[in-house]
């Protein structure tokens, strides 16, 4: 069973807020404010995930072939090169969050309502980041390549829906807007590969 720990980092949740230390001195008011909305952030996040580890069938350069997927991508190919196998996953943070944002902005608080925003992504990715090492600690032999999201490079959004269908995502009331964005907003599809030694 798949047992995930959120490390939420204050470092990480400035990064996304653009704050550079090496440019300013954080001030005290603003610190204790993120860190309090850490804390918020953390009553709000509701993990869920879905994944498939599936055999890679062919790898022409141009696109890989799994059981019942195909990505269309010449960077994603480049990546699992090397790979026997992919990881594809889908996981989210939960719409707790998101309301508590719109819940913010409508009482007037708009900066503890983007500090939260940063905090929702940095849960998002120390959330994939876990699945990733959970998975990794059960697959010792093998090494990760990257991860690889739908929207990036070459890889189309369109797959996302592709991805959502394989995994049965709405289990976790995960879906794909008309506009193939994924909802809830602190969601992440993507691929990462596994392989022996390169």
């Amino acid at each position: 069973m798949v047992k995930l720990n959120i490390d939420i980092r204050e470092k990480e949740v400035l990064r996304y807020l653009r704050f550079d230390p090496a440019r300013t001195k954080l001030d005290d008011k603003i610190g204790q404010l993120v860190r309090e909305t850490i804390l918020l952030g953390k009553r709000r996040v509701r993990p869920r995930f879905a994944y498939q580890v599936l055999n890679i069938l062919e790898n022409n350069g141009r696109k890989v072939r799994v059981k019942g997927f195909i990505i269309e991508s010449k960077n994603v190919a480049k990546i699992l090169r090397h790979a026997t196998a992919v990881v594809l996953f889908v996981t989210s943070i939960g719409l707790d969050l998101e309301k508590e944002i719109d819940r913010l902005f409508r009482l007037g608080e708009p900066s503890k309502a983007v500090i939260l925003d940063a905090v929702g992504s940095e849960a998002e990715e120390a959330l994939t980041d876990s699945l990733q090492q959970q998975l990794m600690s059960e697959y010792s032999d093998f090494k990760a390549t990257p991860r690889f999201s739908p929207g990036y490079g070459d890889w189309d959004l369109k797959a996302n829906k592709g991805i959502l269908k394989l995994l049965d995502a709405k289990k976790i009331g995960v879906k794909v807007s008309p506009a193939l964005m994924l909802l809830p907003q602190k969601t992440v599809t993507g691929v990462w590969g596994l392989s022996r030694g390169k």
